[in-house]
């Protein structure tokens, strides 16, 4: 009988994908699966059960839950090598890296997919010490996700991102940081800059088309300091999927960058959907450092 290990975040998104639990073990049974459940949460132990996983003779990891769910799981298995394929259920709230692998929003069909046993190594960040599947960022919005209240995320799923973004928007000072790569040195006053594996960052589904999981690349957008008028219409462009060709933006693809803070306040980053380390920022591209079910 083949073997499943299946991580969930009840908490996750607005809490729906319990409900959904018992239909999806049986569907995996009914498939001549032996489902192990993990229910993932602040003081659980990921280490230990996911360690030996790549001792089980395992199908693969499952996991269900947001892009910080996600990335907790991806931390584990990066640190200690595990090489079992892992499978995305989108059951957060925003679910960018999800949608960027195309991972249907049913949970049902998603495990159709998992299934078909589509197995590809694809590209990790990897960001001072941590790990990151999806997006590294630091400045205007790029922390809406941790301070979103929780009872605003249910109630009001990735809206509520908008709604705290906005709060945020009157508030906000630009910062100066300096930008090293392989090739250049910048020193920049911003307001943000996205390091992102993926395409969808913040709910936004798509920043860029150049943007690949395989190609052993990061793609870097700095968004330069810019007047409030500027940030308005920047936003649209964002939206509309063309923010590359505005003077504003800075875009790189890159295998190492790294970004310090000179002067201004700054929170540190978010990593794909959590708190990341403490500036200076030194990442690199980990081509081909996981294995997952596409």
């Amino acid at each position: 009988m083949k073997k499943i290990k299946l991580i969930y975040n009840s908490g996750a998104g607005q809490s729906k994908f319990r409900y959904f639990l018992d239909p999806i073990i049986e569907k995996f049974m009914q498939n001549d699966f032996e489902v192990s459940v993990f229910r993932a949460g602040n003081k659980t132990n990921l280490y230990e059960y996911l360690k030996d996983s790549d001792k089980e003779d395992l199908y693969g990891i499952v996991v269900a839950g947001g892009d910080g769910t996600i990335n907790r799981v991806v931390n584990v298995m990066m640190k200690n090598q595990i090489k079992t394929p892992l499978g995305i259920i989108p059951a957060g709230t925003s679910n960018d890296f999800a949608r960027h692998i195309k991972m249907p929003n049913n949970f049902s069909e998603c495990v159709d997919k998992i299934l078909t046993k589509n197995i590809q190594p694809i590209d990790v960040g990897l960001v001072n010490d941590k790990y990151f599947i999806n997006v590294c960022s630091a400045g205007l919005f790029t922390n809406t996700s941790i301070r979103a209240d929780k009872k605003l995320k249910n109630t009001f799923g990735k809206a509520s991102y908008f709604i705290t973004g906005a709060k945020e928007l009157f508030k906000f000072r630009p910062f100066s940081v300096k930008i090293e790569t392989e090739t250049d040195i910048m020193i920049e006053k911003i307001n943000l800059f996205l390091i992102f594996n993926g395409s969808s960052v913040g709910g936004i589904d798509k920043f860029t088309d150049n943007s690949s999981i395989q190609d052993g690349l990061l793609d870097i957008m700095i968004v330069k300091n810019c007047s409030f008028h500027e940030v308005g219409i920047l936003a649209g462009k964002i939206f509309a999927g063309n923010t590359l060709e505005d003077e504003n933006i800075i875009y790189l693809k890159e295998k190492w960058i790294k970004i310090s803070r000179l002067k201004g306040k700054c929170d540190n980053p978010d990593v794909d959907g959590d708190f990341g380390p403490q500036f200076p920022l030194e990442v690199k591209c980990i081509e081909k450092g996981l294995n997952l079910f596409l």
